[in-house]
């Protein structure tokens, strides 16, 4: 029989295959029997590690191959997966089921060596900007995540989280409850990611601040104006730097963290806007924003590590000033992001590493203020990202996937970019080219056949922007021309020529063709709606007007997409920001 052809999600380091076979007898054979009896949970994997290792077949701890790592021998004389620990044992096993998968009767002869290039392979959803998935499909998540060997989750938390006595502030929002993050707990650490609990402290408060009970802790009040667009925003956003917003952070921490096993938090800080506006405007005038910023940082990484925890915090406003970047809490671990191509992650690596800094790389999936995704954005930021943390020695990634402005994009649009980037946090030579087909089946639950069909229409609708050579930075311009208000409308279809539209609206078509024949009624639901979507902001684009009775059809479209995969806190919000 010649060599076979395997195939690998995610691929592995070194493979070489020996020739030969190793025949798999029907059950009860030994041979049958150990593969049916591979590892799925960390308890299993822990067990096979303890349990004394005999038999043709057999799982052998081998510390020298490292945290995570595995090595695989299939020979004539039988199976050995050798492993560094219990995560090596899972990750091990999940490959000798793709190779069992593939050829059922007998198994090539081979060699694998397989270890992760980054010790942290994390993923973050944003959970707060309207959009809060059910139980069920955050369940279905961390089990796709486990099989792509994600180690650490997050779920980015504002207020929906249901705060003992905070109730006006999240009583519309569906917000988690604790029984709810306990049980994601447990099903994470099932399958050996750890649930890093991720609350914003600082900046983006403004579920919060919006309500008059708490306004008072705003550093703007009653307004202020936006340092990048220079509007007037009513609802301040920004807790003001003082005793009051550090006791009031450490009072939602203490209801928040005893529902995690992590014995680390994220805290946020990112996009404080409005420092320096109010509260804190002779201070900045005297000190300097960024010490402002920074002295205010320290006391809240003080009640993470009061609290047992080690403190993450986006690393926005510290890289700002470099020669302030070593005066962070040396305890505390910041998250470099950015979701531009192009975006100076070799720059800011390098620097934290000649710092001497532990900190993470955090990229995007490109898919939010989109109906059809930003691929190609994608693929080029997530490959900087991840080149440039194994390069500069990162600790890991935190891939993000965003809910800006309504989270109106469906979520397969996601799937690509997370196959993709998670992928290469693993292996990133191996995994440089990434198979969207596998991809798709493992986070859709799909079959092999059914992912081919999926990553083809998300790969036509994830490359529509590139038909308009105008860009709008962490945006398409077929979500601007939906959801722009209408005074606003000529900003963004400025420059933007009638061919490139037509280009845009043939290329929708051949998407639209594609999501026809997935065989999944909610995947092709959610694409379909997106398609129309983005086709019906070409054609406001193009200076036609979506009559009402339109507007109203895809808004019960909407709703009913919507609550597919996701609770109702939050849908009236999303809609209200749909069509301008």
């Amino acid at each position: 029989m010649a060599l076979p052809v395997l195939t690998f999600f995610p691929r592995p380091r070194e493979l070489t295959l020996r020739g030969g076979w190793l025949k798999v007898p029907a059950l009860p054979h030994p041979t049958a029997l150990f593969l049916k009896a591979l590892p799925s949970t960390m308890d299993e994997a822990r067990a096979a590690l303890a349990a004394a290792a005999d038999g043709a077949c057999r799982i052998v701890h081998k510390p020298e191959r490292g945290a995570e790592g595995y090595h695989i021998e299939i020979l004539a004389s039988g199976i050995r997966l050798n492993a560094g620990d219990a995560h090596g044992v899972l990750y091990g096993a999940q490959t000798l089921r793709q190779i069992a998968e593939q050829y059922p009767d007998e198994l090539p002869h081979l060699e694998i060596t397989d270890s992760p290039d980054l010790p942290v392979r994390g993923f973050m959803v944003d959970v707060s900007r309207t959009r809060v998935p059910t139980q069920a499909e955050l369940l279905a998540l961390v089990r796709a995540l486990g099989r792509l060997r994600v180690n650490q989750l997050q779920l980015y938390v504002e207020h929906t989280f249901a705060f003992p006595g905070h109730e006006d502030a999240w009583k519309d929002a569906s917000p988690l409850t604790p029984a709810e993050i306990r049980e994601l707990d447990e099903a994470c650490a099932t399958v050996g990611i750890e649930l890093v609990p991720n609350l914003n402290t600082f900046g983006h408060m403004e579920r919060w601040l919006r309500h008059p009970r708490y306004r008072a802790m705003a550093e703007c009040p009653e307004g202020w104006i936006h340092p990048l667009t220079g509007q007037f925003k009513e609802f301040p956003g920004t807790l003001r730097p003082d005793q009051a917003s550090v006791d009031f952070a450490g009072a939602l921490l203490d209801a928040y963290l005893p529902c995690f096993r992590s014995r680390q938090v994220n805290i946020g800080g990112d996009e404080p806007w409005e420092l320096g506006q109010g509260f804190s405007k002779e201070a900045v005038a005297e000190r300097g924003k960024h010490r402002v910023y920074l002295d205010h940082l320290k006391q809240l990484c003080a009640l993470a590590t009061a609290r047992g925890r080690t403190p993450q915090f986006w690393g926005d406003i510290l890289l700002e000033d470099l020669a302030l970047a070593q005066d962070a809490p040396a305890e505390a671990v910041p998250v470099v992001w950015g979701y531009d191509a192009g975006h100076p992650f070799k720059e800011q690596c390098g620097r934290l590493r000649e710092l001497g800094r532990t900190y993470l790389v955090a990229p995007g999936t490109s898919a939010w203020q989109s109906f059809t995704g930003r691929l190609d954005n994608a693929l080029t930021n997530q490959a900087e990202a991840v080149g440039a943390a194994v390069r500069h020695e990162a600790r890991g990634i935190l891939l993000t996937t965003w809910g800006d402005n309504g989270h109106h994009q469906p979520w397969p649009t996601s799937w690509l970019p997370m196959a993709a980037g998670l992928a290469q946090a693993w292996g990133f030579a191996a995994n440089a080219k990434t198979d969207f087909a596998a991809g798709c089946a493992l986070l859709g639950g799909l079959s092999a056949a059914e992912g081919k069909v999926v990553a083809a229409a998300l790969t036509q609708l994830g490359t529509l922007d590139g038909r308009i050579a105008k860009a709008n930075r962490n945006k398409s311009l077929t979500w601007d021309f939906l959801t722009a208000k209408p005074d606003a409308l000529a900003k963004f279809t400025d420059g933007v020529t009638a061919a490139e539209i037509a280009a845009s609206q043939a290329h929708l078509a051949e998407a639209e063709a594609l999501i026809a024949k997935i065989a999944d009624a909610t995947i092709r639901a959610e694409l379909s709606l997106g398609a129309r979507l983005a086709g019906a902001g070409l054609r406001r684009a193009s200076g036609q007007t979506i009559a009402a009775e339109e507007r109203a059809g895809l808004t019960k479209e909407y709703e009913a997409v919507w609550l597919r995969r996701s609770r109702p806190g939050g849908l009236t919000e999303s809609k209200s920001l749909l069509f301008g």
